[in-house]
């Protein structure tokens, strides 16, 4: 049918360019996350610019339900305000004309969002802990820049360089300090470089003519010595494990899991394509509007909309990684309470009778 096509097509357009609209804003965002990195030397340019892919693929599962939701409302809105709907009515056309419109492309979409997060996001997860652990694991010690203080790992060394001489690769002017739950190492030396231990095969730091120092946290006892070389010990080269994440679990490993975060995880996985079917479904009845109201008079009530329903899910995940509810009704309360406003504004629009 003719009018389908117009539909579909109507619907598409928008929704392909928010979309891209949304992923490049994402995008933006994600860079300046990881770019303070990449100028201190802690990352490469290469790995930077991977992690901001592996982001944005993480992030589709929720950035094309949105668009798909806000496409279907202005461009029914924008029908409805210039009369197009009331041209429908005038040809022998219903509402569940529109409603199928919406139900054939939201499903397109959830076959998608659902194929992105039961196997593109846990692969995407697992990649980006992959490269942030191999970045800490080949830390180079002559990318810091000078001037700065860089926190390597969680926090546990910070390194001060006052000057960097590029040509030798070694530094000038070095505070080191690591720091655990019982004590903290601080070294200042004249001079370091970075080399790698023949026996352990780790990376060392290796200062020249400074002082060193250990101070126990609760302050029962210091050390203090001087030298003329000494070497602190990086983190292994070669990463075995990134150990247990939950986030780079696959589906089937979390739904034989008993542990609530896991189930938790899960339902979220296998929910999101019934989120975007709800979303497209739901903008049918909000975006009505009356003959020139203004295309955009539901755009507010929309971002408000999603907005409920998108904390509602995030809340009610939580809820269940830390037992306050059980596997039911789990994360679905809030896709349940969306369906129900669903049939009611379906049920008050009146849909069995012409537009």
């Amino acid at each position: 049918m003719i009018i389908n096509r117009y539909l579909n097509r109507e619907i598409l357009t928008p929704l392909a360019t928010i979309c891209v609209i949304l992923v490049i804003i994402f995008a933006g965002y994600s860079v300046t996350r990881y770019l303070p990195d990449a100028a201190n030397g802690l990352m490469t340019g290469q790995t930077v610019l991977a992690l901001v892919f592996l982001k944005i693929l993480i992030a589709l599962e929720v950035l094309i339900p949105i668009t798909l939701f806000f496409s279907v409302i202005s461009v029914l809105g924008r029908m409805h305000a210039e009369s197009e709907i009331i041209a429908m009515e005038a040809c022998g056309l219903n509402e569940r004309t529109l409603l199928f419109a919406a139900l054939r492309i939201s499903l397109i979409v959830a076959v998608l969002v659902a194929g992105l997060s039961l196997y593109a996001r846990p692969w995407a997860y697992e990649k980006s802990y992959w490269l942030k652990a191999d970045a800490k694991a080949n830390f180079d010690f002559s990318r810091l820049k000078a001037g700065s203080f860089h926190e390597i790992g969680k926090s546990n060394l910070v390194v001060f360089l006052e000057k960097i001489d590029t040509h030798r690769k070694r530094a000038e002017g070095v505070f080191v300090q690591q720091q655990n739950d019982t004590k903290r190492k601080i070294t200042r030396a004249k001079e370091a470089w970075q080399e790698i231990d023949p026996v352990t095969e780790k990376k060392v730091i290796v200062l020249r003519d400074g002082y060193h120092y250990e101070l126990a946290e609760d302050g029962s006892k210091t050390k203090f010595f001087r030298f003329k070389k000494f070497s602190l010990p990086l983190v292994p080269k070669e990463i075995d494990s990134i150990g247990y994440r939950r986030k780079a679990a696959s589906t089937m490993s979390l739904a034989a899991s008993s542990d609530p975060a896991d189930k938790a995880e899960f339902q979220w996985r296998i929910s999101t394509g019934f989120s975007a079917v709800l979303l497209g479904l739901l903008a049918v009845p909000l975006c009505r509007t009356a003959p020139r109201q203004g295309k955009h008079s539901k755009t507010f009530l929309a971002v408000i909309v999603f907005a409920v329903y998108y904390n509602m899910t995030v809340v009610a995940k939580t809820w269940m990684e830390q037992g306050v509810v059980g596997s039911f009704p789990g994360i679905w309360w809030p896709h349940i309470l969306f369906a129900i406003l669903l049939l009611i504004l379906l049920k008050r629009s009146n849909s069995s009778v012409s537009l």
